[in-house]
């Protein structure tokens, strides 16, 4: 098709400039370049200039990420842009580098509607072009088909690979030697130096079914996990999932899992395969005969079956394609103030409680958790109770609203920077750590505190993502935000109202309005039990999308309050009354008569004596942080334990309280 049309004269919608618009994707591969970008760039520039002679303004958008994703924010940009009414052009290689399937011919349709022409160089098309819709659904279709052929033809060859020959090997566990260059299972061997630890370890879970006590004693022998393991120490789980890999028995396999579609986000999820496995025989790789290890896995198995994830009452797993982070409020979002680790449910065997994940791995000894569905509730009471203080400033809240309409380019101009130079840091710190693991193999590098800053890094990504997407709304559109303190606590109330406290989306929601719970143990004057208490900080304005782009709207909507996660102790909660019935003459016993709880002598005593301490002490509160675990605390006593080692959070700071 030939794009210039002299009958057809380009007038720029300004009147002074052709806006063109040119978005570039590559898939991110490892044999993919960058340089593909600049060139996809360079190619729909030269296009432009072919058609129009006089002044062009070029906005790219150049990205790296998987074709059939649909909940990428340069999506979202791409969208923005054709619906700003600016755009005269938007020009691609092909409908494939803005995204695989039918989300790009419905993104023509837009630009169609917004009187911006799209021309799509390889699929030669059009939107001048009567018949560009029926060019862009055919070239979609190619697209995906493409995509779809290649997949089923990657799969199959190296399946039948790995059949004829045990080729397309995998990473190597531990025990196995696979040389440089080797192709197939005949070029790997048995680590005969470590044969010995695997073989003992098998009969110390055949006594014991039990995968924590065989961690222990690799870990005691220093039996290293495999090569490409992130964590350098065993644990249960990973001796488990080691001993049911059945390359032990000399059958490698391959297609356990497939990976399936999910098409509302366009990402593919790894999932059994329903065929199962494919196994080959390697008898020169087989550490135990099948006879020795499958009765021992069966007994594991028939041990452990009742901790198998429940179905409800119709048979349906409700945790079934649910994320492992989309979890029930203070689950993954709560975080332990001595090491920075997060709190995960099931604390200490019991459903209901939280713990910190860090003490699971014997490197926190803050192993006391705390009732979530109690917790979640009490923290629904404090945000309804702010609600009910917002009327102090709502005049503030005002003058802040107006300077935000007032202002808005030269606010949304200075959070881009601030962005920008936050992309930067993450770039450098990125390259940096990846230096660090290229030279791991000379140096002596914790490579998996190399893969947990990764990690981290890739969370902050993912926040500077949502930040940016939240900015381009924000560019495009007129700011949404609540006109009055009054109109902000409707919004609040709206979704807080019949909000169900075990539900995720009453976790999603708390993690917008409370950013920051930081637990720690505080403790009576007197002693007694450990109690866990919680620093938080309440973000009014959190659940508002726009209001994240103003810190002065956040910093007069934020609070910092002390959430107790525990009830009292009855000696503290009758201290008050009983030490004002005492001042009055009363004895202990008629004390006891008149409170309302109806506590007995002794509780009264107690109580007593607690209150003569606070005042002694000249303190506030009967309640004493604690920073290290008390000595004369008998239950708690994981910090004893050999296999201890405390070890905070990377970079982890703990917040002033």
């Amino acid at each position: 098709m030939n794009f210039y049309n002299p009958e057809n004269e380009i007038v720029p919608r300004n009147g002074y400039s052709l806006v063109v618009g040119i978005p570039g994707r590559i898939s991110g591969c490892e044999n993919q370049n960058e340089i593909s970008l600049e060139d996809q760039v360079d190619h729909a520039k030269d296009v432009a200039y072919e058609m129009y002679n006089g002044e062009i303004e070029f906005r790219t958008i150049v990205t790296k990420g998987k074709g059939e994703h649909l909940d990428r924010p340069e999506l979202r940009e791409i969208e923005n842009w054709i619906e700003s009414d600016e755009l005269d052009f938007l020009i691609v290689e092909d409908l494939g580098r803005i995204v695989r399937g039918l989300e790009a011919h419905r993104l023509c349709g837009i630009a169609v509607d917004h009187g911006t022409r799209v021309l799509s160089v390889n699929d030669d098309i059009d939107t001048n072009h009567p018949d560009w819709e029926v060019r862009s659904v055919d070239a979609c279709k190619e697209h995906v088909r493409h995509n779809e052929h290649t997949s089923r033809r990657i799969k199959q060859k190296k399946m039948n690979r790995f059949k004829k020959r045990g080729a397309a090997t995998p990473c190597p566990i531990a025990g196995y030697i696979k040389p440089d260059g080797a192709q197939t299972f005949s070029d790997w061997s048995k680590d005969v130096n470590v044969a010995g630890y695997i073989k003992e370890g098998l009969q110390i879970l055949r006594r014991t079914l039990n995968g924590a006590t065989v961690a222990d004693y690799f870990n005691a022998v220093e039996f290293p996990p495999g090569p490409y393991c992130r964590k350098k120490n065993w644990d249960g789980t990973m001796v488990l999932s080691y001993y049911r890999n059945p390359i032990l028995k000399g059958l490698p396999q391959r297609g356990k899992k497939h990976t399936v579609k999910q098409h509302k986000t366009g990402r593919r999820t790894s999932v059994p395969n329903p065929k199962g496995p494919v196994f080959r025989a390697e008898p020169h790789l087989a550490f135990f005969s099948t006879e020795e290890i499958d009765p021992v896995l069966e007994a594991i198995a028939k041990k452990n079956a009742h901790f198998r994830r429940k179905k409800n009452q119709n048979g349906v797993d409700t945790r079934y394609q649910v994320p492992r982070k989309r979890t029930r409020a203070f689950g993954q979002h709560a975080t332990c103030y001595y090491c920075g680790g997060h709190y995960v449910w099931g604390g200490n065997g019991i459903t209901d409680n939280l713990m910190c994940s860090n003490s699971r791995e014997w490197r926190c000894w803050n192993s006391i958790g705390f009732n979530g569905p109690k917790a979640a509730q009490k923290l629904l009471d404090v945000i309804l109770k702010s609600l009910s203080s917002l009327e102090g400033i709502d005049v503030q809240f005002l003058e802040i609203i107006r300077q935000i309409q007032a202002g808005a380019p030269d606010n949304i101009l200075a959070r881009e920077n601030e962005l920008n130079k936050v992309e930067e840091e993450i770039e450098r710190e990125s390259h940096n750590i990846k230096k660090l693991i290229r030279e791991s193999v000379d140096a002596k590098v914790d490579t998996a505190l190399l893969y947990e800053m990764m990690s981290e890094l890739s969370e902050r990504k993912k926040k500077l993502s949502q930040d940016r997407l939240t900015l381009v709304h924000a560019k495009s559109r007129q700011l949404d935000l609540p006109e009055s303190v009054l109109k902000l606590k409707e919004i609040l109330l709206h979704h807080l109202e019949d909000v169900d406290i075990h539900s995720h989306e009453y976790g999603d929601l708390i993690r917008e309005l409370v950013p920051e719970i930081y637990v720690y143990q505080v403790r009576l004057i007197d002693g007694g039990h450990l109690l866990p208490r919680a620093k938080i900080r309440l973000n009014l304005a959190g659940s508002i999308p726009d209001a994240t782009t103003f810190p002065e709207l956040q910093q007069l909507l934020s609070r910092e309050m002390t959430l107790d996660l525990f009830e009292p102790p009855q000696r503290d909660l009758i201290r008050p009354e009983a030490a004002r019935l005492a001042a009055a003459g009363l004895d202990q016993r008629k004390i006891a008569s008149q409170l309302e709880c109806k506590p007995t002598q002794t509780a009264v005593s107690n109580a007593l004596k607690l209150h003569q301490q606070v005042l002694e002490q000249g303190l506030t509160s009967p309640y004493v942080l604690l920073e290290e675990p008390p000595d004369d605390y008998k239950k708690l006593r994981r910090h004893k334990n050999p296999k201890y080692s405390f070890q905070a959070k990377e970079g982890y700071q703990r917040p002033l309280l």
